[in-house]
């Protein structure tokens, strides 16, 4: 009975060291990746990193034309299982699998697309334009709506200011907002107007000392980015001529708050609860955490990181991703101590990581 008790025991522990040994294998937990999209503009790649962990899992080619086609910005579908980038270069539009990162298919839509804003629900891409920046220029006045299940345009429209660059999508999909990049100002667009001829979207100053003609670029505030709140009620405008983000009700169009920022703000990222507003500074090497509820903010700065760029929050929030397309890397930051966790180098000094965005 003794020599059976030994075997059974001996057996069992030989088992569990197999099982543990297994397990130890295993470089990572696949529960505990947490993956963010980063264009590769100088590479013509897509970056995929775990944020957790601050490691580089893979690069997807994104050189559809065998030229410099420049993949600038990510949107991530995760209800229809997508992701699409924008080839500033070469004017497309390019739709993934997010589970086997394959291309699908893709659109043309000419003349730098840049920025863009999903629709989950509905399916539509909108899509905004490209601004003067490092030898390019676009005088594209034209954002695009797209059915992203066929990859077909199915409307245009015409705001009528050159380079409209930043765009926010309402939660309900039914009202689209852009700025100008050059012209200081922002438009509110009715989604289900796109294709109709002749409509002029209401449009907004960002500035009382600004032309009141949006046919004028006075290039005083240079719009970069737009964010909206998650209630819908408040939109910031990142003004990278200007240290500053400006804030406006979204059912009048007025100015409401402007916050301090870096040097030349650029994209931004608001906590769910609408509490921080976090901003990157192209030419400031930091990024600033605005406390909307008080209004004050707090500027970072990492000697390391230069031409600040894309930013996005992770699923809980703890950890924030900035881009920096002047280093080649990305960075992760703990968003409570505001002290950097990671820095992932992406494909070598000439990648110049851009947009970036998580699976959540």
């Amino acid at each position: 009975m003794a020599i059976q008790f030994f075997k059974r025991n001996l057996i069992k522990k030989t088992i569990l060291l197999g099982i543990l040994i297994l397990t130890g294998c295993d470089e990572r937990n696949p529960s505990e990746v947490q993956k963010a999209y980063i264009t590769l503009q100088g590479s013509d790649k897509i970056a995929v990193v775990d944020i957790n962990e601050g490691v580089l899992l893979e690069t997807i080619d994104a050189d559809l034309t065998n030229t410099s086609d420049m993949p600038h910005y990510i949107v991530i579908d995760e209800t229809n299982n997508h992701w699409y980038c924008t080839l500033i270069s070469s004017g497309h539009i390019l739709k993934f699998n997010l589970t086997t990162n394959e291309l699908i298919d893709s659109v043309h839509v000419g003349n730098m697309p840049a920025l863009m804003e999903i629709d989950e629900l509905n399916e539509y891409l909108y899509i905004s334009r490209f601004m003067p920046m490092m030898g390019m220029s676009t005088a594209s006045q034209l954002i695009h709506k797209i059915d992203a299940q066929s990859m077909a345009i199915v409307g245009t429209v015409d705001v009528g200011a050159d380079s409209p660059h930043g765009i926010a999508l309402s939660s309900d999909g039914k009202t689209l907002w852009v700025a100008s990049n050059q012209a200081s100002h922002f438009f509110q667009i009715e989604t289900d107007r796109f294709g109709e001829s002749n409509y002029q979207p209401q449009n907004y100053p960002i500035g009382d000392d600004v032309p009141s003609s949006y046919e004028i670029n006075d290039g005083y505030y240079n719009a970069l980015e737009l964010e909206l709140s998650h209630d819908n009620s408040t939109l910031f405008i990142s003004c990278s001529n200007r240290m500053e983000v400006r804030a406006f009700s979204t059912s009048t169009g007025e100015f409401m708050d402007n916050y301090m920022t870096g040097m030349m703000p650029w994209h931004l990222q608001v906590s769910s609860d609408n509490s921080k507003l976090y901003v990157t500074n192209r030419m400031g090497s930091s990024y600033s955490v605005i406390d909307l509820d008080s209004g004050e903010s707090a500027t970072f700065t990492f000697a390391n990181m230069t031409m600040m760029h894309g930013c996005a929050l992770s699923g809980n929030e703890d950890h924030l991703v900035v881009t920096s397309a002047g280093s080649g890397n990305a960075y992760v930051f703990d968003t409570e101590t505001n002290t950097q966790l990671h820095s992932i180098e992406l494909d070598g000094e000439d990648s110049m990581p851009t947009g970036v965005a998580i699976v959540q």
